[in-house]
């Protein structure tokens, strides 16, 4: 699920950034709807996904190749705290508390 999330938004993207063909007045009204703390937001969601998927891809790739078998349940559990711990600084951060 994480993978389509960031597919999604890499095309996304892509689109945003063909405002930029449109003119300067296009991209500073675009700027001003996406510093909205609504759409700030979304970026702390966006970055929740991508250190959980990053973090649970290492945990598969080490899994997979038989390195941390034993190990999988904690890794998870590990993965699942970084990612929450960098996305509450992220969200912190990007939010204004910092």
């Amino acid at each position: 699920m994480t993978g389509l999330v960031i597919v999604f938004y890499l095309y996304l993207h892509l689109a945003v950034l063909s405002i930029l063909l449109i003119g300067r007045s296009a991209w500073s009204s675009f700027l001003s709807l996406v510093t909205s703390k609504g759409f700030l937001a979304l970026e702390v969601v966006l970055i929740a996904t991508v250190l959980f998927h990053g973090l649970n891809g290492i945990r598969v790739a080490l899994v997979g190749s038989g390195i941390a078998v034993s190990r999988e349940r904690a890794m998870l559990w590990g993965a699942t705290a970084l990612a929450t711990a960098g996305t509450v600084f992220a969200a912190l951060h990007i939010l204004g508390a910092l």
